[in-house]
């Protein structure tokens, strides 16, 4: 199915606790799925791909226009992160393996953890601290402040990542153990497991300032949705007429980006507010 550049209809999402998100949707042209992982006040970033014609290639879209992120050397890329300043963060292959990237106004400086196989960037706050995940004998999350690196390992965890880092240094991500995937808050050098109610699994991606987070869950018939999580409350965000929804991000200002899958298969970035 190709997907058009920008569908004409409004999405609405429902959560538990009465609040309505208004989407749009942010498809780069022609592309078979498009994934919107961050924004800023003009800019979101994401990456694309056509089905069976290679790997996700980074973009970014600002007001309608459309541009592919080149990074040299790259045979497939995504952009997962955007700074207010506008410094964008993400992971690329090329001939050696997996890197995480950061492009400052078209300059890329590649960022890999020092004897890790992989590295990924997920998050960059607007102070510069990067967080993400690297694999050496297991996975890791990292946060990386001025190239000094620092791994995160959830006590017990069979494998960590760290996904989103807030202004004042509080992260969130992921873990799994024996049974099933768990969502983490790292504050003050303690660890909180965070589990949606009833869900099998549970996946924060994004944090914001004022402690916010977002990210998705499976319900018992293993169908993902939204959710956001604030003062102890949880509540679902679910688009009306998808048939399952994900949030990368949970911005100061209230915006969500994720992307969501309709009924023919598509797959749609989104901004929400």
């Amino acid at each position: 199915m190709k997907i058009s550049m920008r569908l004409s209809f409004v999405l609405f999402a429902l959560t538990l606790a009465t609040k309505v998100y208004k989407f749009a949707t942010a498809d780069y042209p022609g592309a078979d799925a498009s994934r919107i992982f961050d924004t800023n006040t003009q800019t979101q970033v994401g990456a694309f791909e056509f089905t069976g014609a290679g790997p996700e290639t980074a973009f970014t879209v600002k007001g309608n226009v459309y541009q592919i992120l080149d990074i040299p050397g790259s045979r497939g890329s995504v952009a997962t992160t955007i700074t207010t300043a506008g410094v964008i963060g993400g992971v690329f292959a090329d001939t050696s393996g997996l890197h995480g990237f950061i492009d400052q106004a078209g300059t890329f400086t590649s960022v890999d953890v020092p004897g890790a196989d992989i590295t990924e960037v997920a998050d960059i706050n607007d102070n510069g601290a990067i967080v993400g995940d690297y694999i050496d004998t297991s996975d890791h999350g990292y946060v990386d402040n001025n190239g000094v690196f620092t791994a995160i390992d959830v006590p017990g965890a069979i494998a960590t990542a760290a996904t989103s880092i807030n202004s004042n240094g509080d992260i969130v991500g992921i873990y799994t153990d024996a049974t099933t995937t768990h969502s983490f808050l790292l504050k003050g050098g303690i660890f909180t497991t965070l589990d949606f109610p009833l869900s099998t699994s549970t996946s924060a991606f994004g944090i914001n300032d004022s402690g916010e987070i977002a990210g998705n869950y499976n319900d018992v018939a293993g169908v993902s949705h939204g959710f956001t999580y604030s003062g102890g409350a949880w509540s679902t965000v679910d688009v009306v007429g998808a048939t399952a929804m994900e949030i990368h991000h949970l911005k100061n200002n209230g915006v969500i980006t994720g992307d969501i899958l309709d009924d023919l298969g598509g797959i749609h970035g989104i901004r929400g507010r």
